[in-house]
């Protein structure tokens, strides 16, 4: 369930090294497990949802639940998904606010340790502002992006340190041989895990992508070959920028 991970940033300031982030996509209609959840408190400094935290037809306490236990483990940040349209942003929003839990609608925050930040953009599904929000970052500036839909960030062609995303669910139904059946062909060259933004040799970027496998399940409430997962990640500034190297 628990996945953990390390990764190095680039632009990544001194001060973030060992910084450590909780991130989870999708949790759809699944209620987190009071217990599992408690286990990470102290363990991160923020907590990053990749949208779909409701569907609709959902109940509401299943969403607040969730987003509560989240919030109350460290400052929490999320987006919305194409779920979270179609069960209505009007009483989400309110959800979040009263769950302290911030939404970004194609709006960036800095996070901070001493006098050092970090950017984190939070795009929203299908975002007409995601181009002049990403193209507006400054050099040497370290971003991480919050989005849904990978494809979204990855067809803009930009630099950035780490794009978190989620929306494939990993294809939730996964089969030996064949692979995730349901998965649309767009996407099953980041159905889940990390990939390099690097496109060639000659591509001179150095962020990366994550992908989650999400949480909970949609269509049909079952997972095969596919685990659930949620992310405690460690960000590193790289050893060839440490101070004793």
């Amino acid at each position: 369930m628990i996945t953990e991970d390390e990764v190095e940033l680039v632009h990544l300031p001194a001060s973030f090294n060992g910084a450590r982030i909780i991130f989870l996509s999708d949790t759809h209609a699944r209620l987190l497990k009071t217990k599992e959840v408690e286990q990470l408190k102290g363990e991160a400094d923020w907590v990053l949802i990749g949208g779909d935290i409701a569907e609709e037809g959902i109940s509401w306490s299943i969403v607040r639940q969730n987003m509560k236990l989240l919030s109350s483990l460290a400052p929490t940040y999320t987006v919305y998904g194409n779920h979270d349209k179609k069960a209505g942003v009007t009483h989400l929003s309110r959800l979040l606010d009263d769950s302290s839990v911030q939404l970004l609608q194609d709006q960036d925050v800095y996070l901070q340790k001493g006098t050092e930040h970090v950017r984190l953009v939070g795009l929203d599904y299908r975002s007409k502002q995601a181009e002049k929000l990403l193209r507006n970052t400054k050099d040497g500036c370290s971003t991480i992006v919050l989005v849904h839909d990978p494809l979204e960030v990855l067809r803009l062609d930009i630099d950035v340190d780490l794009i978190l995303s989620g929306h494939t669910h990993g294809g939730q139904i996964v089969v030996p041989l064949l692979g995730p059946v349901l998965l649309s062909k767009a996407y099953r060259a980041v159905k889940s895990g990390w990939f390099s933004l690097k496109r060639s040799d000659e591509d001179i970027r150095s962020g990366k992508l994550l992908v989650s496998r999400g949480f909970g399940t949609n269509h049909l409430p079952f997972r095969l070959g596919c685990p659930a997962e949620i992310h405690l990640i460690t960000l590193r500034v790289p050893a060839t920028n440490s101070p004793d190297h």
